[in-house]
């Protein structure tokens, strides 16, 4: 019979099959492309969106100029993120990122050979304690249908960050019903997994609902912006954890 211990590995070995699984489907056009490119508006709307929200927020807290800063991306992918921190002012070099799929890391590492990538599993990074004045995860642990699998990566994020450095989530609220493979990720949840004695959270609400976005910004993108600002329709958040 299996030990407590044993039936906990097996648990999340199972859960990261499932991931890698879904990660392939997504990758090999089970959503299309066109969806996500920037020349569909309502992605240029979620795009602008997170970008001034994400600025908005490093600027509030201080954590600029980024030439210095180390940053960890969790969940990577191919490397958008990261790529977009070099716009910001960060040094290719400070920048590091994983993903658990291998050819999402193959991809980031040949579009930018300077950056870090590592292909692995967020629940054992393979970084230093208090190695990263910055981590983050963009739309990762909606992604994570298991509990001490979320668990065990908010751990390893707080592990790795510097003292008085930053964390910085993003992803969607509301579950999907129609997609069984996600499941939002609340307000209440996050400071579950990442709520610790002296910790303080930043919520921003941003995204209006894609379906909505996708009916309304390509025939008046002002009107979806507008909507935007009104957060009632939001779907996403973005949180920067900091400690106070």
């Amino acid at each position: 019979m299996e030990s407590i211990e044993q039936q906990a590995i097996a648990e999340l070995d199972r859960e990261l099959v499932r991931i890698r699984e879904e990660y392939r489907k997504r990758d090999t056009g089970a959503v299309p492309s066109e969806r996500y490119s920037l020349f569909n508006a309502s992605a240029l709307l979620h795009v602008q969106s997170l970008e001034r929200q994400l600025l908005s927020s490093l600027k509030r807290h201080r954590f600029y100029p980024l030439a210095e800063k180390k940053i960890l991306d969790v969940g990577c992918g191919s490397g958008g993120t990261l790529q977009s921190f070099l716009r910001y002012g960060a040094a290719a070099t400070n920048l590091y990122g994983i993903d658990l799929a291998e050819h999402r890391i193959e991809r980031a590492r040949s579009i930018n050979p300077a950056m870090h990538w590592h292909a692995g599993s967020a629940h054992q990074l393979p970084y230093e304690d208090a190695s990263f004045d910055l981590v983050t995860s963009f739309v990762l642990f909606s992604s994570i249908l298991s509990e001490p699998l979320r668990q065990k990566i908010a751990g390893e994020m707080w592990r790795v960050l510097k003292p008085g450095g930053l964390i910085v989530l993003h992803d969607f609220v509301y579950a999907n019903p129609r997609n069984p493979a996600v499941r939002g990720l609340t307000r209440q949840q996050i400071r579950q997994l990442f709520g610790r004695p002296g910790t303080a959270f930043d919520f921003r609400s941003m995204t209006l609902a894609p379906p909505l976005a996708r009916l309304v910004a390509p025939r008046a993108y002002w009107l979806a912006f507008i909507l935007e600002q009104l957060k009632v329709l939001n779907t996403h958040i973005l949180c920067t954890i900091h400690p106070n």
